[in-house]
């Protein structure tokens, strides 16, 4: 089984005020790279850690643009919702949302509170922590943790959105240090959110991965330095 991961698309139809280049048509480049890497490595399912669209309502012509791109994977495709593809920070409201209305049609696969098996040669359980209002205060820690995994299955991975980083940030933000889900029983956990992203990381045989966003919208020196 070949799995393809990538993340924080942030799907829009303007620019961003530090883009220079038509955003829009970049995109559009982007994405066919990531078909063109998942049929050339014969991929048998995509992942995408959420923040799919940079809000929830975009224009309907940008998703019909889009749809079809997403087609063009040609298999299926499994995705956490991210905190720009709600309203309010509620994943209750995805039904209102373009991301819902994908999921709904059968063209994109919500995860967030399931649990998938997929089966290629071998089985995975596929579960997900989709983005919620203080996703990493204490309490919600546990999202990221996985407390169980199908007997059946060889390997357990967890989609999660939200700030799991690899060292301590700004105390004044809200994040997850990923020394502090170490006991999870995921095999590979995914990161989102924090674009920059973090080298992977091995903790007693567990992935902890985010190759960062897609696209670069800030004009930050680590962005620029930052090759997505």
């Amino acid at each position: 089984m070949k799995l393809l991961y990538f993340t924080d698309t942030h799907i829009r139809g303007t620019n961003p005020k530090n883009r220079l280049d038509n955003f829009y048509q970049t995109l559009k480049n982007k994405f066919h790279e990531v078909i063109e890497i998942a049929k050339y490595e014969n991929v048998d399912y995509i992942l995408h850690g959420g923040d799919l669209f940079d809000r929830p309502d975009p224009s309907v012509s940008i998703v019909s643009d889009f749809a079809k791109i997403f087609n063009e994977f040609r298999v299926p495709i499994y995705i956490v919702s991210g905190n720009h593809d709600i309203f309010g920070h509620n994943p209750s409201t995805l039904d209102r949302t373009m991301l819902g209305l994908l999921c709904n049609l059968g063209i994109l696969n919500l995860v967030n509170d399931r649990k998938i098996i997929l089966e290629k040669d071998i089985k995975v359980q596929l579960t997900a922590a989709p983005y919620v209002y203080s996703m990493d205060s204490k309490e919600n820690i546990k999202n990221y943790i996985v407390k169980e995994k199908d007997k059946t299955c060889k390997y357990a991975i967890h989609l999660t959105h939200g700030f799991l980083i690899d060292k301590p940030f700004l105390k004044e933000v809200s994040h997850t240090l990923i020394s502090d889900i170490k006991d999870t029983c995921a095999d590979i956990t995914f990161g989102a959110h924090y674009h920059y992203g973090f080298t992977t990381q091995v903790i007693d045989g567990k992935y902890f991965i985010n190759p960062g966003a897609l696209v670069r919208i800030s004009n930050s020196m680590a962005e620029m330095n930052r090759k997505p």
